[in-house]
């Protein structure tokens, strides 16, 4: 794995953050950007999604870096005194999801899963430029089969927290710092043995590189972690039980839906209970299948190789036989002439956690169809991951997301000139 950092975060001085932090920017809806603008005067939305203020002057990128100025002069944010790490632990469920919060060296130990988009990569550099702040992290995986960087987590989380949030879902958030020389020099230690796969925040990821690229090639120079050579990051072991959701999809605009080619491929089974049903079938490829005026239907690939040669694609037959790629080019493609064009321009497609919403658009007609997804399994994504090769956009649901605004990392420390 990259090399790891202590730091010092950059966070607000308050301790219970629930009404200042808000989901990643890019799970943040218009109606929830603004829910999050009427929450709090200082609420995280601000800084990292915020909406252009016509009083004041700049782009919408140069406000959201005199916020963040402004709030750190005023005593708002504040800066830790001296580096450290930090356990960053999730509760939901009855589970909790234990994440180490650092500084992340920049480097191609750090795998990506996943395709990115253009759009946010864009967005993203033009804030990191604006604000010299890594102001949310990205979620990376590591392994860690003997649990050494869990245990001491958690000798750290059993006093009280610096930080605490409870999230849009109601999911509990806590925040410790961990400061002890020999505790940051085993984690590091541990840490160095292991790859890390990004589970969340690619476009965060490339941004980072852009930048830190970008910055080199203007000759700049950094004292210290706090840097555009890292990135901010939690990592959490995937040697855990993690939480993977899948992601459905809803089809809307065609002009017409046939689906009268579906046995071709496809058994097609009428269970009473298409959740439960979708979910005990993992030895194939298998779909919810939601129509108007009729009971949901499940599909389960016939023959899976036959149905992965369907695949035009130069990659590996266990790339080519995911669940969302067999959906994609048999039926999206093959059926309902939905091409990866119309995908990669957000046309026709669109992407829901919740299977109960999904069946809902339909029964309502605010979709055409919807087909149910099950999730990908962590085995799954190292196997991808190890041959070098990415899920496609909208594979992987990790559960809960990192919030926002719990702790940012700015780069003051940055000075230009050849």
């Amino acid at each position: 794995m990259p090399e790891i950092f202590p730091f010092r975060a950059l966070r607000y001085a308050a301790r219970d953050v629930t009404r200042l932090v808000t989901q990643p920017y890019d799970r943040v809806s218009d109606a929830l950007q603004r829910e999050y603008l009427e929450r709090d005067p200082h609420n995280f939305i601000r800084i990292d999604k915020p909406l252009r203020d016509p009083g004041r002057q700049g782009t919408v990128y140069e406000q959201a870096a005199a916020t963040l100025r402004e709030w750190t002069q005023k005593g708002i944010l504040v800066r830790d005194p001296r580096p450290a790490l930090y356990a960053t632990y999730q509760f939901y469920g009855g589970k909790v999801r234990k994440g180490l919060s650092a500084l992340v060296r920049i480097g191609d130990r750090i795998h990506a899963h996943e395709e990115t988009h253009a759009g946010p990569k864009a967005d993203r550099l033009e804030m990191i430029k604006a604000t010299r702040a890594h102001i949310s992290p990205v979620f990376l995986l590591y392994s860690d089969p003997q649990k050494t960087v869990n245990r001491i987590l958690d000798e750290a989380a059993a006093w009280p927290s610096m930080l605490k949030a409870t999230d849009d879902f109601g999911e509990r958030h806590e925040v410790w710092l961990i400061d002890d020389p020999h505790a940051i020099a085993t984690i590091r230690g541990v840490l160095a043995t292991s790859e890390a796969i990004i589970a969340d925040g690619h476009h965060r990821t490339e941004t980072a590189t852009n930048y830190r690229n970008l910055m080199r090639a203007e000759g700049a120079r950094c004292e210290g972690p706090e840097s555009f050579e890292n990135v901010l990051a939690t990592l959490v072991n995937m040697d855990d039980e993690l939480t993977i959701f899948g992601t459905h999809r809803v089809i809307r605009g065609l002009p017409s839906v046939d689906l009268s080619r579906v046995g071709e491929f496809f058994e097609i089974r009428e269970p009473s209970d298409i959740r439960a049903a979708l979910e005990t079938e993992r030895a194939r490829p298998a779909f919810g299948l939601v129509e108007p005026n009729r009971p949901p239907r499940l599909l389960v690939v016939r023959d899976t190789a036959k149905a992965a040669s369907q695949v035009k694609a130069d990659q590996s037959p266990e790339w080519r036989s995911l669940d969302v790629n067999i959906l994609h080019t048999v039926i999206l493609e093959g059926m309902l002439g939905i091409t990866p064009h119309h995908t990669a321009q957000e046309m026709y497609v669109g992407y829901l956690r919740s299977a109960d919403e999904a069946i809902d658009r339909v029964r309502a007609g605010k979709a055409q169809v919807a087909f149910l997804v099950n999730p990908v399994r962590m085995e799954q994504i190292r196997t991808i991951v190890a041959k070098g090769e990415r899920f496609p956009q909208k594979s992987t649901d990790f559960y809960p997301k990192l919030l926002s605004g719990l702790l940012a990392c700015s780069m003051e420390f940055v000075t230009v000139g050849r």
